[in-house]
């Protein structure tokens, strides 16, 4: 299955040099779950601090876990500081 992956701010570094717009789409298993698809590009879990898919907030009891399907867009943001 294909999956648009987006990651925003300092998890950009993760992206492949030859990603655009901050985005790449993903060649993933049918089985595949949000951590399949981070690591799929060597994104550590803990650095990602809000997930989406589709706009939906993946919250953290379902992080793990949560299965992707096929056209889903999966967003990473990491924690950001400011004051």
């Amino acid at each position: 299955m294909k999956v648009k992956l987006k990651l925003f701010a300092t998890l950009q570094e993760y992206l492949p040099a030859d990603s655009a717009g901050g985005q790449v789409m993903l060649e993933l298993p049918d089985t595949a779950t949000v951590p399949d698809a981070l690591g799929a590009l060597g994104v550590p879990m803990n650095l990602t601090h809000i997930l989406f898919v589709n706009g939906r907030h993946v919250l953290r009891p379902e992080r793990e876990t949560f299965r992707l399907k096929d056209g889903d867009t999966l967003s990473a943001f990491p924690a950001i500081g400011g004051g």
